[in-house]
């Protein structure tokens, strides 16, 4: 046996260790964002508001629910995607709940091995094995997979689509775009991508079946103005609190003040904007190379960004680890694991801290096992993760964060002609998660530094030399004058 293959038989037994101290799972749905696609689903074939509090008379009859009070779980997902909703909801739970979560759970697979064949180079029985490993210890994408996100399949297909964009295989890349635009803020990361005829194609056939489904979808145009309502009263519902992974939330729990923290997420915005431009404009990166350097910044400059959306690093992580070699692999893969760390998990669940240690773990030596060269001492310096997750695990069980929606109030119930975006924000306040809490600010501020260490590794590793695309952008002819 190899030494890689060694090294990954090191990581699939500290993941299935992993597995084994799960800390016990709390009351409620198993797939708790699914509940709110397949609620607004059912409440949009019987004609009612998908964007208001009616999705609470299906969601309440759902197996684990508390239904004594109101624990509302609203949808904003876009409104095309409300035809595939209530087809599940067609469905009863069990069954729905299934459907989508091998959905899901497929999607993290395909997300893997299409991050891989994008990577380029041979690939190994061992690679693949590899890669899978890393994915199932992913924290965005377990978290993804725990809740039933869209967020998990957007990302796999924004990966699909750019090996779909084949003169052969433009229909199937307008259907992945599609598909990743049922999460639109990480859907923004395929802007990066078009380039050529195809790319024009595929997305303006995708653009023409969003703005067509989501006409029909409002009963005409007097429905957007509603929908684009509901997307900024819930934006501003959760602009602040604990379970968003944006810089604006992590700044304000550090201490700054809402004017503040929103300046300096405008402020840093505009530069990642500015940055990636610039690095587009320079050429010297491919269309996947484009699309990765704007999925690993993405996360910087979004004001909306829950925990499992980062799983949009996934790709640019594998990218960035297949085509590095020495202090630069070393740093790409303390950012995949910086970014692969369930951050916000670690202070909501307090004595559970053997797990992320263990996914870090296994998470680590997956990526050495994935490493193109010999290995070397430096290979194993990302194991140091895996300690330091440890140690914050343990400090963050000092200061517990709460989860939504054990702290509820028995008796909370909102009055009727409350928005569903004050409800929710009101559940966030008295189930504790709306606290301004420095821990899990510092730990949430993690995840961001290993978006913004791939992104800088990423823009060295995948940048092509100047003499090299200068020689392709030569005729022949000319070559053999020069060279002459």
């Amino acid at each position: 046996m190899t030494s890689r293959a060694l090294v990954l038989a090191a990581a699939v037994a500290a993941a299935s260790l992993g597995i084994v101290f799960h800390p016990h799972p709390k009351p409620g749905p198993a797939l708790r964002d699914f509940e709110a696609y397949y609620a607004a689903g059912a409440t949009w074939r019987y004609h009612g508001d998908a964007y208001g509090r009616d999705v609470w008379r299906v969601e309440k009859d759902i197996p684990g629910v508390v239904a004594t009070h109101d624990e509302l779980l609203p949808f904003v997902g876009p409104p095309f995607g409300l035809p595939l909703w209530e087809a599940l909801a067609r469905l009863p739970w069990g069954a729905a709940s299934f459907v989508w979560g091998s959905v899901v759970v497929l999607a993290v697979v395909t997300l893997a091995l299409c991050s891989l064949w994008l990577a380029g180079g041979p690939i190994e029985a061992l690679d693949i094995a590899s890669v899978l490993v890393f994915a199932a210890t992913f924290g965005p994408l377990l978290s993804g997979v725990a809740l039933g996100q869209v967020a998990v399949v957007s990302c796999a297909a924004i990966a699909a689509s750019a090996l779909l964009l084949r003169p052969r295989l433009i229909f199937g890349a307008t259907a992945a775009i599609l598909v990743a635009a049922l999460q639109p803020n990480l859907a923004l990361v395929l802007a990066a991508r078009i380039d050529g005829r195809r790319a024009w194609i595929a997305v303006c056939f995708a653009a023409t079946v969003v703005a067509a489904g989501s006409f029909l979808a409002l009963s005409g145009t007097s429905g957007f103005p509603h929908y684009l309502e509901v997307l900024r009263d819930h934006a501003a519902a959760e602009r602040f609190i604990a379970i968003q992974t944006t810089p604006a939330a992590v700044a304000r729990a550090l201490g700054a003040s809402a004017g503040l923290a929103g300046s300096l997420a405008l402020g840093l915005a505009l530069a990642v904007v500015a940055l990636l431009c610039a690095q587009f404009i320079s050429r010297r990166y491919d269309p996947n190379s484009r699309l990765a350097l704007a999925s690993a910044a993405l996360p910087l400059a979004l004001p909306f960004a829950h925990e499992h959306d980062l799983a949009i690093a996934f790709f640019p992580a594998i990218l960035a680890l297949r085509r590095a070699h020495g202090a630069a692999w070393v740093v790409a893969a303390c950012a995949a694991l910086l970014v692969g760390v369930d951050w916000l998990g670690l202070a909501q669940r307090p004595g559970a801290v053997m797990q992320p240690a263990l996914l870090a773990l296994a998470g680590a030596l997956a990526l050495i096992a994935l490493a193109r060269d010999r290995l070397r001492p430096y290979h194993f310096a990302p194991l140091g993760i895996a300690v330091a997750v440890a140690l914050a695990g343990l400090l963050a069980a000092t200061r517990p964060l709460a989860t939504w929606p054990y702290g509820l109030p028995a008796g909370f119930h909102a009055a009727g002609t409350v928005p569903a975006a004050v409800v929710w924000h009101a559940e966030q306040i008295l189930s504790g998660v709306a606290t301004l809490d420095p821990a899990s600010g510092v730990l949430r501020l993690c995840s961001l530094a290993g978006c913004a260490l791939l992104w800088l590794v990423a823009s060295v590793v995948l940048a092509q030399p100047a003499g090299a695309r200068q020689q392709r952008e030569t005729p022949p002819q000319l070559r053999v004058l020069r060279s002459g």
